[in-house]
């Protein structure tokens, strides 16, 4: 694929050239992915959960910049589905805590699935020097990910309380 507005191999051209690509993806992706009922939002909180676990509403409300009476609409809505459990904090009563339910853990699991089967079907078509293309790119940006993760391990995480 090349890109006229800028110049081959530039940052700005391999932008250009990912944002096709996930235009793409999210073409073949739509169809599954309105089968799954819940919000970007919710999807997003869900995340947070899995990866972190348990957190508190407050640490939520920070991570995700939203405001509590938002949050506390969508957590609301994910419990009536059984995807999350809200509790009140034993050490601090003051605190709520929301963990994520086996059933979270197979909707993202859903997700993953959805994305691998994906991926597969089209490395398919590729032939094998294209798949190890493909392979090279993704150890270039683990690296890269790598680098810039060790530069700044805290960003990407706030403290938990």
């Amino acid at each position: 694929m090349t890109n006229d507005r800028h110049p081959e191999g530039s940052t700005e051209h391999v932008l250009a050239v990912f944002e096709e690509f996930r235009k793409r993806i999210d073409e073949l992706h739509i169809p599954e992915f309105l089968n799954i009922d819940v919000t970007m939002a919710q999807a997003k909180i869900l995340r947070l959960l899995e990866t972190e676990g348990e957190l508190h509403m407050s640490e939520l409300v920070r991570r995700l910049g939203i405001s509590l009476s938002t949050l506390s609409g969508h957590v609301d809505r994910l419990v009536q589905q059984g995807l999350v459990i809200r509790r009140d904090d034993p050490t601090d009563r003051r605190q709520v805590l929301v963990s994520p339910t086996p059933a979270a853990f197979e909707l993202l699991e859903r997700f993953h699935e959805l994305n691998t089967a994906q991926l597969r079907r089209l490395l398919e078509t590729l032939s094998h020097d294209e798949r190890l293309d493909v392979v090279r790119a993704f150890d270039h940006m683990s690296r890269a990910i790598e680098a810039s993760s060790l530069a700044a391990p805290q960003e990407r995480k706030g403290p938990s309380r």
